[in-house]
């Protein structure tokens, strides 16, 4: 190629992924040099790929002139630069000579040599009312850093400008903590910086991946969502001490009955129905006054009773060397009482992260990849499409034949996984129970969607659209028959579905169990026998799980 080949590179001249070099020698490899070189390496591959350059002289950093380079001059360069992107982690993934009137000019294109795989991981999902403390909460464990009371820690997920002016979750929210060897937090300064996010996650002996989840009624879809489609292993709901004993207060005055609200009380059950072990967290007990706290911890003590559960007042080493032992049991629910502001609790909870057992079983891990789509992006430089969500089995590697689907005529097609990474870091696999993000090649980008699966290509799945379930009504002003059409949550699926049978009952009211029959409106979905759904229409909720599938 022509030094015209090179006009656009130099035109741009050196930035945060582009550097240009003379040429490299032996002496480059003294420590010193190597080290600044390293630096450099690191730095052009802290967010993706870079590009390297020799045979390009810089002119007092303001204008960059082809050198140009003789075979013997390319053959050494490429010699030295190999052995320190050896050192640095750092990966050549391609290499172009440039034939030019001065010279030979090389590029490299350079990437992190990709992990084999992330560290120990635990995904918990955050649920709570609006004004709970949840994205404060992550923010504080975050930057390992008390709030000001004025909520500058949730400035470490709020993204979107709703989120900023309201100061309230619209989205979901994943962010990572960092446990080091002596289970205490690294904190992350800066979670945009990718040399910060780089840094964290070599640390880490245990990274804790959270999902905040939006507490606002008008955002319940995503609520929903977030604890059936993310896969937790570990659920998290926030009880806001002063603003829950309000609530209380205002419906004991109302009907006589203290109670939770029903934000609340909907995020504990969707927590038992989905099966996930779950602690409670009584937030902000800095701004509550201590006869208001234990009216809250009363009522909490018995709603958890009432669901099946057995509440355990963590206070102590001891009491989590029980969360320890029982939570995967499903029986206890361990309720800790904490403040982001004064830091009541929180050396509690960190412990209590920090202990807990990893839900991913060997079989789980050895099945077929399986996995639900939950966003897709279109349009990132260097990508097809990329697509994210959680692993629900097997493992999945770069360079794998994938199946995806169904589309909306239930078809499923092929694809190539062309890389592999969590949280932007590359890897070489991930495994049931790991959040991932694929750059999915061989597909047309349009037909992919939130709620179709990626598979191994021999797993044998099969579209559905008829299914039965047994549900409950938990929440529902007048009855519920035959004909009526809710949207239909399951996994990361949202899609109206229609009641066309109710066995045994003319209709449903709050409190009825059932055996329905669904049919999907609109097209068909990848749903399997077991799996939990929500269905949901302005006020009404009914959950349940699919029995059998019908066609």
């Amino acid at each position: 190629m022509s030094d015209d080949s090179l006009g656009e590179f130099l035109s741009r001249g050196e930035n945060f992924r582009t550097e240009f070099k003379r040429f490299l020698k032996a002496g480059d490899l003294a420590p010193k040099r190597k080290h600044k070189l390293i630096a450099q390496l690191k730095y052009i591959t802290s967010d993706g790929e870079g590009n390297f350059f020799i045979g390009i002289e810089d002119i007092d950093d303001k204008k960059w002139e082809i050198f140009g380079l003789t075979e013997e001059d390319v053959e050494i360069s490429d010699l030295v630069l190999r052995r320190i992107c050896q050192e640095a982690g750092i990966t050549i993934s391609e290499r172009q000579i440039f034939k030019t009137s001065k010279g030979l000019v090389t590029k490299y294109v350079l990437v992190k040599t990709p992990s084999e795989e992330m560290q120990d991981m635990i995904s918990i999902g955050f649920a709570g009312r609006v004004n709970s403390g949840k994205s404060t909460l992550i923010g504080v464990l975050l930057g390992n850093k008390l709030d000001d009371g004025r909520g500058s820690a949730r400035a470490y997920l709020l993204k979107h400008p709703q989120e900023l002016e309201k100061g309230q979750t619209a989205d979901l929210h994943f962010a990572f903590i960092g446990l080091d060897h002596n289970n205490n937090i690294t904190p992350l300064e800066s979670p945009l910086n990718p040399e910060e996010r780089a840094r964290v996650l070599d640390q880490a002996k245990r990274i804790i991946i959270t999902l905040d989840a939006p507490g606002h009624s008008e955002y319940i879809k995503t609520m929903i969502r977030a604890i059936l489609g993310s896969d937790s292993q570990y659920g998290v709901v926030l009880a806001p001490a002063r603003d829950e004993y309000k609530l209380m207060l205002a419906e004991e005055t109302r009907t006589g009955i203290w109670r939770l609200d029903d934000i609340t009380r909907e995020h504990l059950l969707l927590m038992v129905n989905k099966e996930t072990p779950f602690i409670v967290l009584i937030s902000k007990i800095d701004l509550v006054e201590p006869p208001e706290l234990e009216r809250v911890r009363e009522v909490i003590r018995q709603t958890i009773k009432n669901i099946g559960r057995l509440p355990l007042w963590v206070r102590d080493e001891d009491d989590i060397k029980i969360v320890q032992k029982e939570i995967g049991h499903r029986v206890i629910v361990p309720v800790i009482e904490v403040s982001s502001i004064t830091g009541d609790g929180l050396n509690l909870l960190v412990s209590i992260l920090a202990c807990l057992p990893s839900r991913i079983t060997q079989d789980a891990i050895l099945k077929p990849a399986l996995a639900y789509i939950d966003k897709v992006y279109q349009g990132i430089p260097g990508t097809n499409v990329v697509v994210t969500g959680t692993i629900k089995q097997g493992i999945f590697k770069p360079d794998q034949k994938v199946k995806i689907g169904p589309d909306n005529n239930g078809d499923f097609f092929e694809g190539r996984i062309a890389t592999v990474e969590v949280f932007r870091e590359r890897v070489q696999r991930v495994k049931a129970g790991d959040i991932f993000g694929f750059d999915v090649k061989r597909v047309e980008p349009k037909k992919l969607r939130r709620g179709q699966v990626i598979s191994d290509i021999d797993l044998d799945i099969q579209p559905c659209r008829f299914f039965e379930a047994n549900i409950v009504v938990t929440r529902h002003p007048a009855k519920i028959s035959v004909g009526y059409s809710p949207v239909l949550q399951t996994n990361t699926i949202h899609q109206t579905v229609v009641f066309e049978e109710i066995e045994g009952y003319d209709y449903l009211v709050v409190g009825d169990f059932a055996k329905v029959k669904l049919r999907l409106k609109y097209f068909p979905e990848f749903i399997r026998v077991g799996d939990r759904i929500v269905t949901r229409e302005g006020s009404t909720r009914t959950i349940g799980r699919v029995t059998k599938i019908l066609e």
